[in-house]
């Protein structure tokens, strides 16, 4: 699969002005992102915690393998094994899934006057956005491309200080513990911005890029309009 960056305006219209809206509009445009935001939160902290959890157990049982073994090459692994893990855990901590805050950022905004809740409307639709742009992220080479630079070097230092065979094993099962960790990442948040957009009609947050996934033969193309 691929993504090609496209800038277009082909099907878009202008974008309503928000201050245009009526008041009905805008408590159903605030419903509707309480809603997403609420059901979505769930799946987000699962991954959140369970990967964080995930790599920080691996991390420390893998320090601790390596302190008690006495054989060169599998201290070698295990040590290098920690480093990853422990790289995993700080890249978990730094960027965090957006998701999982979301909805806690979005309940505490004030909506008691229009202007508070046009406000929190600008805010919320922005949290849609962040939401689908993170999982856009999985289809761009970057994160991928951290992913297996940084096993491959481990598995380097494995075959130069330890065993070969293990710098291969230990490879491979690095790199696909890096994808598992990109793919697993929730990915409704594309849907909820969507559905937003096709429910209230030429919906955009002020000043935005319109976008959208275009299906093309051998993956799906993102149409920018300005």
């Amino acid at each position: 699969m691929f993504i090609v960056w496209a800038p277009s305006s082909y099907g878009q219209s202008p974008a309503q002005s928000l201050h245009d809206i009526s008041d009905l509009e805008l408590d159903q445009r605030l419903k509707f992102i309480e809603t997403r935001l609420v059901g979505f939160n769930p799946n987000a902290r699962r991954w959140q915690y369970g990967w964080t959890g995930f790599y920080a157990m691996t991390a420390v049982g893998q320090a601790v393998l390596a302190i008690d073994e006495d054989d060169n090459d599998s201290q070698t692994s295990y040590i290098v094994g920690a480093v990853k893990s422990a790289g995993g855990l700080a890249q978990m901590l730094i960027k965090p899934l957006p998701a999982v805050k979301s909805f806690g950022r979005f309940q505490s905004m004030p909506s008691q006057t229009r202007a508070e809740r046009m406000l929190k409307l600008e805010q919320g639709e922005a949290l849609l956005h962040e939401n689908a742009n993170r999982v856009l992220q999985r289809y761009g080479w970057k994160r991928h491309v951290i992913g297996i630079a940084t096993n491959l070097l481990g598995g380097v230092v494995i075959a130069a200080y330890g065993d070969s065979t293990d710098a291969v094993t230990w490879t491979v099962l690095g790199i696909a513990v890096s994808e598992a960790s990109i793919w697993t990442e929730p990915a409704r948040a594309v849907t909820d911005l969507e559905d937003y957009r096709n429910n209230f009609h030429d919906a955009q947050r002020t000043g935005a890029r319109n976008w959208r996934l275009v299906p093309m033969s051998g993956g799906v193309a993102l149409h920018i309009s300005f």
